[in-house]
């Protein structure tokens, strides 16, 4: 409206020399001093700013722009500023003060006292404060100053120290006088003062042979020297043994070695924690209590740490709701970009809507009173907004309420009584109005005005007429919510909103202002009513839920959705959003682009009028592809205004899309669900999201980047990962992938083996070097690669050229076309070796895990030798789902024709990547079920059965067994309200989990709790008279997990 100039447009016409109000406060402080060179009080204040070195400021520039050191100077300015050469003579103020007058005697004027007026100030910015205090004491004023700076202090004329030493040791006066006395009197000052004064005129007013050296000395950086490596002494956190090495920066290092060396201990335990830990010191306590706070790592020196960003390896897919574009961010910035430069349209019409003025919206709510359901309404509450998702507690502005004579507001969609009002919780966004009248006319055919309070009639001085007349309380209302205002009904549902600024022209409607959560499907504000934001609906939200007044049951039963049996467990697509996730309102906002297909701009309006344009919705722009996205976002209808938005916005966005095309996900619509996507792909989406911003000088410490990666794949990780290095950043990447180590800068090597046996560094070096070293066992297959066996050296494959029908050594799966299958075939070798390969996202994770597994598990329950699609689909409620592809050449509505030769597995099962345990008292023993066994086996011992101990005595996880001061956990959580937790052992088990009767329970001379801190090397020895416990052990040390202890925890 104004344009940034702040004043309305009325006072803007009003010009002295030209120049407005406004130009006058954009002209900078020495442009000032030219334009009121003939008023002297303007020009003195002015000319205090430029002599303090401010002369660049604007009149007008906002003081939270400003830096310390210029905070300081202003603030100084205000306070000098009244004592200037046209002070008065402090003798015409005082003749006693008159006979003071000499050379030796400066006539004393005011006492200026200031404390440290040289914090934030650069020394060429003190020689100006000086130079002003020197002028101060030369017309006559006293200027008394306490300050560390020695450029300040062997300024001075008199020099006063107080010490010698701080608190109870301070408060005696151990010198004074002339710096030059001062620098001999050996106090604390004194060395320091002195060598100050050594050192010559170095501000002060420079004689002209320093005048001349200043100005011949060439430039030079003074600053400390930047660390150009990451120095680490001595780590010993889990099983590094005192581990000392350099890491160079701006390089990318790999940290490789056999599973279990150490590599996660170094990478994110140690460098990465104390890099955040260190970034934590500098918040605020009260800010550090809200953000996990990592250890302090058992290491004797690390420096040269930059700050740290972690990536860590993560295999899950999301939750449902999250797409491609809300995990890379892309979503939330679009939505800031459609609150800000959506048009309104109206859901139904596809009209834009327009200003609308009081007169008119008085009119509509004249129509909204005189309907049938209005006049019979016992309240019809006329609500202003005035707080919209802001947190806080929001105390005051319920005060305010209640002094304007209002009695009633609505917070977070409850109507409450003003006097009622209890604090909302400060740390949740919250939204409230103000009830500004009943319309209810239930006494009036003109909708009588009621529950305004006697003292909010004489506040507004309203008339027994005006009382009675909602046309007053709408312009109030719309007062209050600045041009916005809704009429609410008994039951809580709005009705009508009124808005000056976006109605529409026919019907009349108005709508709210925008706010990013009108387009996040995650919030009630913007989520579909219906589906709550998932794009589908699933059975479960069927089940009623009497608390909620918008429960979606409801509102399905509305679309002919009665039960569970109308949908798949998979659910189907919503009825109302039809995917889009968004409601009504969310849906009907669209931004506007140039040089596309064209559509009307605006129904009722000539063709010829206004240029016709091209609108999409936020759900209908993440349709395409981060090209296509990209390619309209060129495109944008933008004014001044709009260009100011974008600037900030538009790079963002484009660099995440950048990413995204790059590291080859650039088919992937935005508004695809993750967790449809492969593996492959959903690490890719993660490392988008990360390192998508354009940081330099960061630390990023990487997990394994390139799992799920095909070879392809990899090579654009890898081009990426040198991107990154090429801006300055530092990369420390736990891999074991060949591609990524032979393209390292530096490959750190640990070992030799897991556990106890590892955290030693082999070999620090480049990819040659580490080749060269005879200690590095990722050098010697660096160097010389893996022999695999050909095939056919293992084992023969069944006869392939017989009828699939008659051929039971093999599987077949026969036209395949679900999500992305095209409808191949697809033929297996029963009890063969087979591998799986193809770029991320090809299918393989589809046609394995979400489609022949649940088909071979239902051949298998049903024992059909033959299994065809139609009867997999009624056996198991299987959805195709949305996206599904038929093969031209075999069209088929269900994912397979025919599944043959499944039912001759026992089983099915599969091993994904999901972690193993979810709290800490899961351990591999558990996981494994020997834990069982072993409880089962100390239940049969001899003393066991003389006290009546069964297995369940032997468990952690039950009172009797556990320990009761620990609960089991075999330490004690201390929490440490600004710092990080801290775990001691427990005093009473020793770490050991159980109650102190169980230590007389032994075998082989060991309780159950010692058995449980046995590794698997060592527990296979330890159980070699049971068979299947030492087979179980003896697994896991053939898997290279034999360093485990039975009792570890698993997250």
């Amino acid at each position: 409206v104004c344009e940034a100039r702040r004043f309305k447009s009325e006072v803007l016409v009003i010009q002295w020399n030209g120049r407005s109000v406004a130009d006058l406060l954009a002209t900078s402080v020495s442009d000032a001093l030219v334009l009121f060179s003939e008023h002297a009080a303007i020009r003195t204040r002015l000319a205090s700013l430029e002599s303090v070195g401010l002369g660049y400021l604007t009149l007008g520039q906002p003081l939270n722009t400003l830096s310390g050191g210029e905070s300081q100077r202003l603030k100084l300015v205000r306070y000098l500023g009244a004592f200037t050469a046209s002070d008065a003579p402090p003798s015409a103020l005082n003749p006693q003060l008159s006979a003071l007058s000499s050379p030796l005697a400066p006539v004393p004027g005011a006492l200026l006292l200031l404390d440290e007026p040289t914090t934030g100030l650069h020394r060429h910015d003190v020689k100006r404060l000086l130079a002003v205090l020197q002028a101060l004491v030369d017309r006559g004023h006293s200027v008394l100053v306490i300050e560390h700076n020695l450029d300040v202090l062997k300024s001075a004329d008199w020099l006063i120290e107080i010490g010698p030493d701080a608190g109870a040791d301070g408060g005696r006066l151990v010198a004074e006088g002339p710096p030059e006395f001062v620098a001999t009197a050996g106090t604390a000052t004194s060395p320091f003062l002195r060598a100050a004064l050594d050192s010559g005129n170095l501000l002060g007013y420079p004689t002209q042979e320093l005048a001349a050296a200043e100005a011949a000395a060439p430039y030079h950086d003074a600053r400390a020297p930047v660390a150009r490596e990451l120095t680490l002494i001595g780590a010993r956190e889990n099983n590094l043994k005192n581990l000392s090495l350099t890491i160079p920066h701006r390089q990318l290092n790999v940290v490789t070695g056999v599973s279990g060396s150490g590599k996660s201990t170094l990478a994110f335990d140690i460098i990465f924690a104390e890099g955040q830990r260190r970034f934590m010191e500098s918040m605020s306590p009260y800010a550090r209590q809200f953000v996990e706070q990592l250890p302090r790592p058992a290491v004797d020196r690390l420096t040269g740490i930059p700050p740290t960003v972690a990536i860590e390896q993560r295999v899950t897919r999301g939750s449902r709701k999250s797409t491609v574009a809300t995990i890379t961010e892309v979503a939330q910035y679009l939505r800031l970009l459609y609150a800000r430069l959506g048009v309104q349209h109206h859901p139904d019409s596809d009209r834009p809507v327009t200003p609308l003025s009081a007169g008119a919206l008085k009119k509509l709510l004249a129509r909204v009173l005189a309907t049938p359901a209005a006049r019979k309404a016992k309240h019809l509450h006329l609500c202003a907004p005035l707080i919209r998702g802001r947190k806080g507690h929001h105390q005051p502005i319920a005060t305010w309420i209640a002094r304007q004579g209002y009695e009633l507001l609505r917070a977070d969609g409850r109507l409450t009584r003003v006097d009622a009002f209890q604090k909302l919780d400060r740390y949740r966004e919250h939204d409230i109005e103000v009830v500004v009248a009943d319309l209810a006319s239930a006494t009036s055919v003109r909708g009588k005005v009621k529950g305004v309070s006697r003292t909010r009639a004489q506040t507004l001085n309203l008339t027994p007429r005006t009382l009675n007349s909602p046309s007053a309380a709408l312009d109030t209302a719309l007062r209050l919510g600045k041009g916005s205002s809704f009429l609410l009904s008994e039951r809580g549902e709005i009705l009508s909103w009124f808005s000056t600024t976006r109605t529409d022209i026919e019907t009349g409607e108005s709508f709210p202002e925008l706010d990013p959560k009108n387009f996040s499907f995650n919030s009630p504000r913007g989520w579909c009513p219906t589906c709550r934001g998932h794009g589908r609906v699933f059975p479960w939200m069927l089940e009623p839920d009497d608390e909620d007044e918008n429960d979606p049951a409801i509102r399905l039963r509305e679309f002919g959705i009665e039960s569970a049996d109308d949908m798949a467990d998979t659910g189907q697509s919503c009825p109302e959003c039809h995917g889009a996730r968004l409601n009504r309102v969310g849906r009907a906002v669209k931004l506007h682009f140039v040089g596309g297909p064209r559509i009307p701009h605006a129904a009722g309006l000539a063709r010829s009028a206004r240029p016709t344009l091209d609108a999409l919705s936020l759900p209908e722009l993440l349709r395409n592809t981060p090209a296509q996205l990209l390619a309209y976002l060129r495109r944008l209808e933008l004014d001044a205004r709009g260009r100011l938005i974008v600037q900030d916005i538009g790079p963002q966005i484009e660099e995440r899309l950048k990413f995204l095309d790059h590291v080859g996900l650039g088919y992937l619509s935005l508004d695809r669900p993750t967790e449809t996507l492969s593996g492959g792909e959903a690490q890719r989406i993660r490392l988008a999201a990360q390192l998508g911003s354009n940081l330099s000088g960061v630390l990023y410490v990487l997990d394994e980047p390139s799992i799920g990666l095909h070879a392809r794949d990899n090579d654009r990780l890898i081009e990426t990962l040198q991107a990154l290095r090429a801006k300055g950043n530092t990369l420390l990447v736990v891999e074991h992938d060949e591609g990524l180590m032979e393209c390292a800068d530096r490959i750190i090597d640990l070992g030799p083996a897991a556990g106890i046996h590892g955290g030693e560094v082999l070999a620090n070096g480049t990819p040659a070097e580490i080749k060269r070293s005879a200690k590095s066992l990722t050098g010697l297959f660096l160097a010389r690669g893996i022999a695999h066996p050909i095939r056919g050296s293992y084992r023969e494959l069944p006869n392939f050229n017989r009828p699939p029908a008659k051929n039971p050594a093999w599987l077949e799966l026969s036209a395949a076309c679900f999500r992305n299958l095209k409808g191949f075939d697809l033929r297996l070798p029963l009890g063969r070796l087979i591998m799986v390969a193809g770029p991320s996202g090809a299918g393989k994770s589809t046609l394995f895990r979400d489609l022949l597994y649940p088909a071979v598990a239902c051949a298998i329950k049903t024992g059909a030798t033959t299994l065809m699609g139609r009867a997999f689909v009624r056996a198991t409620g299987f959805a195709v789902g949305d996206g599904s592809s038929l093969s031209s050449a075999r069209p088929s509505p269900y994912p397979f024709v025919a599944l043959r030769s499944a039912n001759v597995f026992r089983s099915v099962i599969e091993v994904d990547q999901s972690p193993i345990g979810k709290t800490p008292r899961s351990t591999p023993a558990t996981y494994l079920g020997i834990f069982d066994q072993i409880r089962q086996f100390f239940a049969s011992l001899p003393e066991s059965k003389i006290r009546g101990y069964t297995a369940s005595r032997f468990s952690f996880n039950t009172a009797g067994g556990r320990c009761p001061a620990c609960d089991g956990a075999g330490r004690i959580k201390l929490e440490m309200a600004f710092m990080p937790d801290t775990y001691l052992p427990c005093d009473d088990c020793r770490g050991s989990r159980y109650s102190p009767e169980l230590a007389d329970i032994t075998w082989k001379g060991k309780t159950i709790g010692q058995v449980l801190q046995l590794t698997f090397e060592e527990a296979a020895e330890f159980f070699d008279f049971h068979s299947q416990l030492s087979q179980i052990c003896q697994l896991m040390i053939d898997c290279g997990l034999g360093y485990l202890t039975l009792g570890q925890s698993s997250p």
